[in-house]
């Protein structure tokens, strides 16, 4: 249930729109020529002139350009989402060690949440039992109902739709405890994002891979 990022939708003015004129454009270039065949080799059998051969590939080549004009952008503007995850203390001057969670865009643009769930496996489970993705609210009931205290064994934050990820910054997604080290597995996160030409951009990621669940020391450059 890890995937790198990959964009699982793009927006449909800027893209399929383009497509579909890229494609028309061609046709009329293919209508123009072969028109202009006939009308020299059978005048009256002609089909009507729709546009003329250079007008046709004037459309094509200004189409064609806007689809790869807006590809370079696309890339231009991507997200790189990614995760961190080290040893912090649960507040200043405090002495416990958690393990703390964040989430960041590596890209020179913003981007914004679309869509944040989890998938928790617990300590026992079995490694092939299912674990769907959970909304936050779900989550928090999992949490609470295998016993973990929000706020004193854990805490995860949570993250409305419509919320700014900041190009080259960090958010916290949350911190873990010692009980909570002891009793959670796995926790992956499965975050959804939009970028400024509009495609959804997906990535999901184990928030406990390489989690110190004995930590004895907080990380200095958090």
């Amino acid at each position: 249930m890890e995937s790198p990022q990959r964009i699982i939708r793009r927006n449909w003015v800027f893209w399929q729109l383009l497509i579909c004129l890229v494609g028309v454009a061609g046709l009329l270039l293919v209508y123009a020529v072969v028109q202009q065949n006939l009308a020299r080799t059978n005048p009256g059998g002609a089909p009507i002139q729709l546009l003329d051969v250079q007008s046709a590939t004037a459309a094509l080549l200004t189409t064609g350009s806007g689809l790869l004009a807006r590809g370079q952008y696309a890339t231009a503007t991507r997200p790189i989402i990614g995760f961190d995850g080290r040893v912090i203390r649960m507040s200043p001057g405090s002495d416990e060690l958690v393990w703390g969670c964040q989430i960041r865009n590596g890209a020179q643009d913003a981007a914004t949440v679309w869509d944040l769930r989890y998938s928790v496996q617990f300590a026992g489970d079995a490694p092939s039992a299912p674990t769907p993705w959970l909304e936050f609210d779900a989550l928090v009931e999992e949490l609470e109902r295998i016993g973990l205290r929000t706020d004193v064994d854990c805490m995860v934050k949570m993250w409305a739709r419509g919320a700014p990820l900041a190009g080259q910054e960090r958010a916290m997604i949350g911190w873990f405890g010692p009980r909570a080290m002891s009793t959670i597995h796995a926790l992956r996160v499965r975050v959804q994002v939009v970028d400024r030409v509009g495609d959804l951009h997906e990535r999901s990621h184990n928030l406990f891979n390489g989690a110190r669940r004995t930590p004895e020391q907080a990380t200095l450059d958090w």
